[in-house]
């Protein structure tokens, strides 16, 4: 029997490479396809043709076929048949829903992290919530969503962790929409957000759940007026949506 060196020798060193070539092929798909879709390049409710999309981002349909799966267990797109994958359209029931559970999750993890958080994790948190805006708007909901994620993902509750990054992953859409408000109008977030890390860092775990459902709860209350009053409007909410983000 050849030695171990021999062994390791014979594994077939190109299939091993493809592989990990197609994984980083498949994120660099889907982090672009989603940003087409956050900012509005991919309407709500557009049909795709995913031949026509692997064309233009300039990959085989196989890496694009794995970034699809993703962004549809994600919720922000239903694939059918024919190759053809559809824009999740945007709608107040999805948006009542999912803040209806944020609503309660949110503050439960900000008061586990008052309770359970590491030092080091309060301090980034707290460093996250004070960063100055940026004229990006997706950047910028990166950057909100990073200090939420601080929040909770020091609750050390990997079950919670997991669900909220699932609902944070359903509500990007949304929340893109109050996060271009804001950067035209003031940074509202940012100072609830420097309150919030103040008092996970305080370790005061009843005035951290409450300030965060306030602050969620802002939230949900603005985003809803403003696609409300798209629909007084009589326009479709894709293509506001479409022009806002151009």
């Amino acid at each position: 029997m050849p030695p171990p060196s021999l062994l390791v020798e014979s594994v077939p060193r190109r299939n091993v490479s493809s592989s990990l070539q197609a994984v980083t092929k498949a994120k660099a798909v889907y982090v672009e396809t989603r940003s087409r879709i956050l900012r509005g390049t991919l309407a709500p409710g557009s049909a795709v043709n995913q031949e026509v999309l692997a064309a233009d981002l300039g990959v085989s349909i196989t890496p694009l076929r794995e970034a699809l799966r993703r962004l549809e267990m994600e919720g922000l797109i239903r694939l059918e048949a024919h190759r053809t994958m559809i824009i999740t359209p945007l709608t107040s029931q999805e948006l009542h829903e999912m803040y209806a559970i944020r609503m309660e999750l949110d503050p439960f993890g900000a008061s586990l992290a008052a309770v359970n958080a590491l030092e080091s994790q309060l301090e980034i948190s707290r460093q996250l919530a004070r960063q100055e805006s940026v004229s990006d708007p997706v950047l910028q909901l990166e950057r909100n969503r990073s200090f939420h994620r601080s929040v909770y993902s020091s609750s050390q509750n990997s079950a919670l962790i997991s669900i909220l990054d699932q609902l944070w992953d359903r509500t990007d859409r949304y929340r893109l929409i109050l996060i271009k408000e804001e950067l035209m109008e003031g940074p509202t977030s940012r100072l609830e957000h420097i309150e919030i890390a103040e008092a996970v860092a305080a370790r005061k775990a009843d005035v951290a759940a409450r300030l965060m459902r306030v602050h969620v709860e802002r939230s949900h209350t603005r985003i809803s007026e403003i696609v409300t009053a798209w629909a007084d409007d009589g326009a479709e909410k894709s293509e506001l949506l479409s022009a806002r983000n151009q």
